[in-house]
């Protein structure tokens, strides 16, 4: 099959590539600078210059794009979009609904949500991972990342983000109800306890202090922006900053982020871990590797924790939903199993206590990233994840 391959700078692109290869599919990359614009006749152009010059038979891309969607309708070509981030405002574009598109998301609640819709073409998937990494980072002699407790992931404080530039405009009692609220949330989990307050007067005050509208011809939930881009990262850059306060305060964590001036004590902020070259082996020589999910994803299982366990690493994660998903197949169930596969905490004090245990049971801990290792490669690799996305167009 000849598949045309969206090569902008996503993740996991170069194994998918490679995959795609391997399994004797014909690959061909295409980049265009507008390729995620909501308009651009030049992008039109040159997708259908190429289309023509190079007779693809699918379209393919990490998460989904608009006018990619619109040129393969107006060709009749079938896009296959993998959706990994969350937020996710281009699907709510109306070309969503074009029934060429193929789309997959690693939300299940998300899922559900559209399909409840009418959107049949939008289906649920598990993220995979590049398992064919861990010979390489077990060859390397140089522990180079080795260390008990790391983090690899954005801490949302940047200065004149969205929730700081609408927080000076608001009124002191408006701030004192979403702190309260943002707080009641980090006491729960598999609950969403800030969406259906976030509405009527309390949206219109949000607005007044900070304009945000949802996108013309696009069809997103009113205070889907406020929820997922406002709120939504300031309670994980506050989640993410207690945690690892809590676990600075008794133990030396090594922390990866964009910002490498934050400053927390007990953590070591390394600055920005590449994701091919650093961060595979961060996860492989971490002890315990945490994942602190983004408070925009409902119930999906973040790209971050397949990749820790594709490169045989041991995660520690907050609660998600879609761990449990009991996928059974002719050769056993897929779904993850906690204390067996991964482990995961509801709360601070869950967290600290997992922490003690799993630093002092060695043994346990190394058996539990062999067996997430084992169960991404059997089930969750790109080789299997590409089978699924692919084989109904061979």
């Amino acid at each position: 099959m000849r598949i045309l391959f969206l090569d902008w700078n996503c993740f996991n692109g170069e194994a998918t590539k490679k995959a795609m290869k391997e399994q004797g599919h014909v690959v061909l990359p295409f980049f265009h600078k507008k390729y995620d614009a909501l308009e651009s006749d030049d992008f039109c152009e040159c997708f259908e210059k190429f289309v023509k010059e190079n007779r693809p038979s699918v379209i393919f891309s990490y998460n989904y794009f608009p006018l990619v969607a619109q040129c393969c309708h107006d060709k009749n070509l079938p896009y296959v979009s993998v959706v990994y981030d969350n937020p996710a405002v281009y699907l709510y574009s109306y070309t969503l609904m074009y029934p060429t598109n193929h789309v997959y998301i690693f939300d299940s609640k998300w899922v559900r949500e559209f399909n409840a819709g009418g959107l049949s073409n939008v289906h649920y998937i598990t993220l995979p991972a590049d398992t064919g990494r861990l010979p390489r980072l077990e060859a390397v002699s140089e522990k180079k990342y080795a260390c008990d407790i790391s983090f690899v992931g954005a801490l949302y404080n940047e200065r004149h983000n969205f929730y700081e530039r609408m927080e000076k405009n608001l009124s002191e009692r408006m701030k004192g109800f979403l702190e309260g609220l943002m707080d009641a949330q980090m006491l729960v989990y598999g609950s969403d306890l800030i969406k259906p307050v976030i509405r009527g007067d309390v949206l219109e005050e949000i607005r007044k202090a900070l304009p945000v509208y949802p996108e013309r011809d696009f069809v997103e939930p009113d205070n889907y922006r406020v929820l997922k881009y406002v709120i939504g990262r300031k309670l994980t850059s506050k989640e993410r900053i207690r945690y690892l306060t809590a676990l600075g305060s008794k133990y030396k964590i090594d922390l990866y982020t964009l910002d490498d001036t934050a400053s927390i004590p007990g953590v070591v902020n390394h600055g920005t871990a590449d994701y091919i070259d650093v961060m595979p082996f961060v996860f492989n020589q971490s002890r315990i590797n945490l994942n602190i999910t983004l408070r925009s994803i409902d119930t999906g299982i973040p790209q971050r924790c397949m990749d820790i366990m594709g490169c045989g690493g041991f995660l520690l994660s907050n609660y998600q939903e879609d761990f449990f998903l009991d996928a059974v197949t002719e050769d056993g169930s897929a779904a993850f199993v906690p204390g067996v596969d991964y482990d995961f905490y509801s709360s601070s004090e869950e967290l600290l206590d997992k922490v003690d245990y799993y630093l002092s049971h060695e043994d346990e801990r190394a058996q539990i990233a062999r067996n997430g290792y084992e169960k991404v490669k059997k089930y969750y690799s790109i080789d299997k994840f590409l089978h699924l996305v692919l084989d109904e167009f061979v």
